[in-house]
Parts: structure tokens; C-alpha cells; sequence
């Protein structure tokens, strides 16, 4: 097989697959501008993400609630007031996983759910994490209560990166496989001024200077 690049009806790059290589998958969103997720091992059928931060549903579909102020990763979340997330088009014979954050302190009830989930994760200023692995069905569905936020769908053979942006400005938050969040703060000329970890700790700082400028 060859090496095959896909794009969407906006030029971008959606599947690119290589030769003995597995595929790599990718969401966009903000006015299809800029990517939101990269998924390693996956079919895009297979795959949905979206943190609520800007105009797309990333293979969601969302209907009733409504943006919400905060969340765990850029800044906004969904309201789940008479609101229900889904995605159609799954293979029953395949496991996938479902994991979002939320301010509820208990999980969500999807169908296909395994035994031994949900697991629960970290609980960050509010936030709770919580993983399904579910099989057996052809869709998700969720429907509840509080608000939910990084609301992820991939294969459980997968790998999901995320990242929200702060447009015209840079990257706000970026999420590993492992969902550990990086936060990313700038000055008041956009230029990068902090790096922090998920529990808000400083990783990094930037200063800016001038050429020839004296630093004390």
C-alpha cells in the first residue's frame, strides 16, 4: 500500500496513512482552521472530540444544553441540561473508549459500558475524569446532569492528543493520550508568558528583552 493523504472539504489533512504504518486521524474545528485532536490507529468513523470551545461538535452530535463558562481544558464546557451527546456509525464488534470530565462526582450512564467501568480518575478543582470502554454497540449516547468537557471517542487500540487554542493568539491547553493537561498563558502582546501542569503547577516561564537590554 501507499503512502495516501486524505483531506476534508476544507483542505485538510484528515487521514494519512503510510506504507506498513498505522493510520493517523485528525479533528478541526475553529472555522475548520485549526486541529483539535490527533488520533493514532483509528478509522475516522471510529472518532469523536470536543472540548465546547468553538463552532464544531467534532463528530459529535449536540442537541439541548449550552456553553458553560470554565472546564477542564480551554474555556467552556456544556451545560448537559436536557441536552444529549451522540455519535452514530460505531462497529458493534469493536471496544472502544468514552471519556470526558465532569463537574458531577459520579459517572454517566452509557450503554455498551463493560464490566469494571467506569473508572474514575483525578478530581481537579471540581472536575472529575471518568473512562467507559464500551462494545456491542452502534452508537453513544449520553444524557445527564451537570457539565461535561473534553468529551473524547477513539478505538481502545488508539491513542487521542488534544489541544484548545486561544485564536489568534496560540494553543491554551493541550491533553495527552493519557489525558494530563498542559495550560499555556500569554502576555499582553501574545507572546507565551507561562507553561503549567494539570494540577496549575508552573512547568516553565518566559521573559522577553529587548536587544542590548541590561537583565538584572
Amino acid at each position: 500500500m501507499k503512502d495516501q493523504l486524505q483531506y476534508d472539504g476544507n483542505a485538510n489533512l484528515d487521514i494519512a496513512t503510510k506504507s506498513a504504518d498505522i493510520n493517523v486521524c485528525y479533528i478541526w474545528d475553529y472555522h475548520h482552521c485549526l486541529p483539535i485532536a490527533t488520533v493514532k490507529n483509528a478509522a475516522y468513523a471510529d472518532i469523536a472530540y470536543t472540548s465546547f470551545e468553538a463552532d464544531g461538535t467534532g463528530g459529535w452530535s449536540v442537541t439541548g444544553g449550552g456553553t458553560n463558562p470554565g472546564g477542564t481544558t480551554g474555556s467552556a464546557s456544556w451545560s448537559m441540561h436536557e441536552a444529549t451527546i451522540s455519535k452514530t456509525g460505531l462497529t458493534s464488534t469493536n471496544t472502544y473508549i468514552v471519556s470526558y470530565w465532569t463537574s458531577n462526582g459520579s459517572a454517566y450512564s452509557i450503554a455498551g459500558t463493560v464490566s469494571g467501568y467506569p473508572i474514575q480518575g483525578k478530581r481537579i478543582n471540581g472536575w472529575s475524569y471518568f473512562e467507559h470502554k464500551i462494545t456491542g454497540v452502534t452508537s453513544v449516547s449520553i444524557t445527564g446532569t451537570g457539565n461535561i468537557d473534553e468529551l473524547r471517542l477513539y478505538p481502545a487500540t488508539a491513542q487521542m492528543t488534544t489541544a484548545t487554542y486561544q485564536p489568534s493568539v496560540g494553543i491554551s491547553s493541550a491533553c495527552d493520550a493519557d489525558n494530563r493537561v498542559t495550560y499555556y498563558q500569554y502576555d499582553s502582546f501574545n507572546r507565551l508568558k507561562v507553561v503549567l501542569d494539570q494540577d496549575h503547577n508552573v512547568i516553565k516561564t518566559y521573559q522577553y528583552h529587548t536587544l542590548g537590554e541590561t537583565v538584572e
